[in-house]
Formats: structure tokens, C-alpha cells, sequence
């Protein structure tokens, strides 16, 4: 059996109108004529976006120190650090460019007016669809990723375990109107994991007759985690776009309508799907 992993990003798409089994295509008409309406108007749409200062970034590999328990919280913390593979390598600067750049561009390509801090006098709070964005937390944590690999050959199950490295890159947001007082901030949040890429296989050595293992390890390099950067800054945009025309959606539903399902709007291919777990965790709200 062979397994390959380097970037888990769950990008399962199916189709929501399926006129067997879930939904009728009727059933999807009115949602679809209501987004059709919030993404023409989007470049109505104005969005203050403030981006954090600084990535926060972690080691928690413990268990590969020696004595890691026996040593005090600062010690462990320097020895966290030294020894990480990937996270005392990481230039915040690049993350956060690598990062923003994409999510500012998708969300300009999806017709948003986009303002930074430099531009705040321009922004225009005064107009009914203005918002802040405030990027609160970026935050970078480097593990080992247990993967358990197994099959049976006559009545025997085999198996081999590894240790894959493996990093995660986790958002939360802040998001509220703007020029309004006492505004509610909407927390939302993301996180995208990258693995090392595994190949492996159980085989009966013809020559012995033994059950052996076969694999090989691409180990995750520091370059890609910017690209994971790119990667997830294009898809937040998405996720936020969607956030924005679900709640459009479900405000202009007729009276007594409910939503059928959370959507995914395509932008190159103009089309809609379920979003699945594609979208935002919505935290609450303070």
C-alpha cells in the first residue's frame, strides 16, 4: 500500500445541486439568484484590512530532547528553539508578505475595495457595507505527525510506524463594521497543515519469503511553508468572500426560508458548491 502526504489542505468539492439523494436543483434556485446578486454588487463592498505585526512561532518536538523534562520552562524554551527544523529559520517578513499579498489580491480579483493603514484616510467608514479586518493572530507550529502504516498478508497484519514533520499555520480574525459604535468583532479562524511527503509499501521478499518495508521520505523544507503561506492567503480571501455572501444570503432569504447548505462561491470557474468544511470556524463574537 502506498501513501503519499505533504500538504493536507481539504479541498473536496461536490456538487450541490443533485437532483437525487440530497438536494433538488430547485431547491438550489433561490440561494443562487441571491449570491448571483451579493457578487455583482460586491465591489460595494469596502474593507479596512490590518495585518499583524509579528508571526508567533513554536516548537513542540519535547520528546526528541534529552532530559526535556527534567530542564526549567526558559531552558526548554531555548532548546525548543535551537533544535527546530523549521521554525528559528522562518523570516516573518516573508511569511507575512507571502501571505498577505495573495490575500489582498483575491480579495481585490473578488471586487472588494481593499484599504491598508496607509490608505485609512480614504476608507470610506461613512458607506453602509464598510468593515475592519483586523488579522489578530498568525501563528506557526512545528510537531512530529505519527503515521501508522499497515497491511495483511495471509493471516498476519503488519505494520510500520513513522514520525512525519509536519507544521501547522493557523489565522484568527477579527471582523466588524465599521463607524459603528459598540461594533460586535466576529472572531473566525483557519489553520492548513503541511507533512512530509511519505511513500511507503509492505512486499514479500521473494528471496526470503519475508514480509519487508519499502519507503521513502521527502522531508519538508523551509521554502515550503512560504509556499503554504501563498496557498492559504489566496484561500481566506475565499473563505472570507464566502463569509460575506452566506450572510447575504441568509438575511435576503424570503420570509420562512431556510438555507440548505453553506456555500462556495468559484470565482475563474463562476460557479457555486457546498462548502463543506471549506470555510471559516466561526469562534463567536465579543
Amino acid at each position: 500500500m502506498a501513501i503519499v502526504v505533504k500538504f493536507r489542505y481539504r479541498s473536496l468539492i461536490y456538487t450541490v445541486c443533485v437532483i437525487s439523494g440530497l438536494l433538488s436543483l430547485q431547491s438550489c434556485i433561490p440561494e443562487r439568484k441571491i449570491a448571483n446578486g451579493f457578487i455583482q454588487s460586491s465591489n460595494s463592498l469596502n474593507l479596512l484590512v490590518r495585518p499583524p505585526e509579528l508571526v508567533f512561532k513554536y516548537n513542540h518536538k519535547g520528546e526528541v530532547i534529552e532530559g526535556f523534562d527534567s530542564l526549567s520552562a526558559d531552558q526548554q524554551d531555548s532548546a525548543l528553539l535551537v533544535s527546530s527544523r523549521y521554525v528559528q529559520f522562518l523570516n516573518d517578513s516573508i511569511l507575512l508578505e507571502s501571505y498577505m499579498n495573495q490575500f489582498i489580491g483575491e480579495l481585490r480579483a473578488s471586487g472588494f475595495n481593499v484599504y491598508l493603514a496607509d490608505a485609512i484616510d480614504s476608507f470610506m467608514t461613512d458607506k453602509p457595507q464598510s468593515y475592519i479586518l483586523d488579522i489578530s493572530q498568525i501563528q506557526v507550529d512545528e510537531y512530529l505527525y505519527p503515521l501508522i502504516d499497515e497491511e495483511d498478508y495471509m493471516d498476519t497484519t503488519y505494520y510500520k510506524q513513522f514520525n512525519l514533520n509536519a507544521v501547522d499555520f493557523s489565522c484568527w480574525f477579527e471582523l466588524s463594521k465599521a463607524n459603528t459604535s459598540n461594533a460586535k468583532k466576529m472572531l473566525l479562524y483557519s489553520t492548513g497543515t503541511a507533512y512530509d511527503t511519505f511513500d511507503g509499501r509492505f512486499f514479500n521478499d521473494p528471496f526470503t519469503g519475508n514480509v519487508r518495508y519499502k519507503y521513502n521520505i521527502d522531508s519538508l523544507k523551509t521554502k515550503d511553508l512560504y509556499t503554504m503561506a501563498t496557498y492559504l492567503g489566496k484561500k481566506h480571501a475565499g473563505y472570507l468572500f464566502d463569509y460575506f455572501m452566506n450572510q447575504y444570503i441568509a438575511k435576503h432569504l424570503p420570509e420562512g426560508m431556510k438555507m440548505m447548505d453553506y456555500f462556495h462561491y468559484d470565482r475563474k470557474k463562476q460557479s457555486f458548491t457546498s462548502a463543506y468544511d471549506e470555510r471559516f470556524e466561526i469562534l463567536g463574537s465579543r
